[in-house]
């Protein structure tokens, strides 16, 4: 009978039955894994099981290809923490809804601790960059990794403002003036340290992971971006709650 424990994220819950759940994990050495939490909405598991909350958990099945059982154990409540702040409520959701994404029982130990870093740092000022940082690891944790280190025509480093919507990479402002109404923009802050000027900088980074999540990899998955980034985006960048 297989079974292990591992620190995890919860991302997503649904109810099953009248007291159980079915717990869909990020975890830190199995990937993102699913399994059946017994009294899953009993007092016992009484705020324990929100999306957000880092757990330990134990997860058993007959077989390995099974949903299995899961006990958990809360370690950190970070949807506590961000209850009374509407943005950053929406953006703990989105994160935790766009990891759905990952494919089912694929190792991301690097993924899992980025995704980790962000949630634990919400409460903190600049999360939004952060957030925006955090979808670039996701492509990449996704199969997509963009690169923006070197321009693709050129090879040069300097004034990467651009992004070719074709390949992922980066493009110089010389080098892409004859196609710039075609490429990408690229904020300075998504490639460096640099900081981030106005909103508008970050609505241009999400335009361009956007892109590529719904141009590449979703169509890859053949799934849908959720709901829940466009509130996030709406947030952010006009500055309303989401």
């Amino acid at each position: 009978m297989p079974e292990w424990t591992d620190s995890a994220l919860i991302i997503g819950i649904k109810k099953f039955a009248e007291r159980d759940a079915v717990v869909s994990f990020l975890t830190q050495n199995h990937g993102r894994h699913s399994g059946l939490v017994r009294n899953a909405f009993s007092k016992r598991h009484a705020g324990d099981l929100q999306a957000g909350n880092l757990v330990q958990i134990s997860w058993k099945a007959r077989l390995e290809e099974h949903l299995g059982t899961v006990r958990a154990e809360l370690l950190t409540s970070y949807a506590a923490s961000v209850l009374d702040d509407s943005k950053r409520l929406t953006a703990l959701s989105c994160l935790c809804a766009m990891s759905s994404l990952l494919p089912e029982r694929e190792n991301v130990p690097d993924f899992f601790q980025k995704t980790l870093e962000q949630i634990a740092l919400l409460c903190f000022d600049g999360w939004e960059t952060r957030y925006a940082k955090w979808e670039v690891d996701l492509l990449k944790a996704l199969g997509f990794g963009l690169d923006l280190s070197v321009c693709a025509a050129t090879g040069t480093t300097e004034e990467l403002i651009y992004v070719s919507p074709k390949s992922g990479r980066a493009v110089s402002r010389q080098a892409g003036e004859p196609w710039r109404d075609k490429l990408l923009a690229l904020p300075a802050f998504l490639k460096d340290d640099a900081a981030v000027s106005s909103d508008e900088e970050i609505k241009k980074a999400l335009k361009l992971t956007g892109f590529f999540l719904e141009n590449y990899v979703l169509k890859t998955l053949d799934c849908t971006i959720p709901a829940v980034r466009g509130r996030l985006i709406a947030a952010v960048t006009n500055g309303e709650a989401g």
